[in-house]
Order: C-alpha cells, then structure tokens, then sequence
C-alpha cells in the first residue's frame, strides 16, 4: 500500500516545476540540509544508502548549481561539511511551497472525516522522523 501511495506521489510530483532538472535524491539532500543546517557526504550517503562515491557525485551537482557550499573545518581541515548557499536556500523554499500547495490541493478534496485520520498518521510520522533527526545528530 505504501508503495503503491509512494509510486502515485512521485509521478505526481514530477508534474511540479523544476527548472534546475533536480532528481529526487538532490532534493531530498537540500530537504535534509534546510533541517540539520550541515552535513558530511558520508551523512548523506548514509541518509539515502548510498556509496560515499554516488553521494559526492550527487553533492557535487548541487554544489555546481550553486545551491550547496563545501566548508572544511578550522581545527581539521580535513573534514568537508554541507550546507545551503542562500541560493540553495530560496531554491527548497520554493520546492516547498509548490509541494505545499500540490498536498493541499489532493488532501483537500477529502471529507473531512478522512482528513482527520490523515493528519493523525501525519503527526505520527512527525514524530519518528524528529526522532530519527536527533539519532543522526547524536551520531556526528
């Protein structure tokens, strides 16, 4: 059933505009970023299970778009984070906002008491996921 939803979500999602041609995982990526602020590759590869080679290949699109900056840190130079330029951040601002407005449209041709249990199933997921975000940032 999840996958089925999963499927239909994602075809849909592929009508919204998306002048940068950004593939899921890229957006995903930004997503991740908005949230934690910074990151590692190897936190992204880990995030979308994939090989710290795909996940640069990945980053380094977004970093070419302008959207994310590489920093090395002052005390270890060799360690690299991720994080939104603001061009990155108005570009998921705007990703959001259409998918805002595409959930809004769907979820708002259900009655009302359907909508509710929706919700409901929406905080529960809230709440894992915030779970899961406070598990990765224990981990760095």
């Amino acid at each position: 059933m999840m996958e089925q939803w999963s499927q239909k979500a994602k075809n849909s999602l592929k009508s919204l505009e998306n002048p940068l041609h950004l593939a899921n995982g890229q957006i995903f990526v930004l997503m991740y970023l908005q949230q934690i602020e910074s990151c590692r590759v190897n936190d992204v590869a880990k995030i979308l299970g994939l090989t710290s080679g795909a996940a640069t290949g990945l980053t380094d699109k977004l970093v070419a778009l302008g959207l994310v900056e590489r920093r090395r840190l002052e005390d270890d130079r060799r360690v690299v984070r991720l994080s939104l330029t603001e061009t990155g951040k108005e570009t998921i601002k705007q990703v959001w906002k259409q998918r805002n407005e595409w959930f809004t449209d769907i979820v708002g041709q259900l009655e009302e008491s359907k909508l509710d249990v929706i919700l409901n199933a929406f905080r529960l997921l809230i709440q894992v996921f915030d779970d899961k975000l406070e598990q990765n940032k224990e981990v760095e």
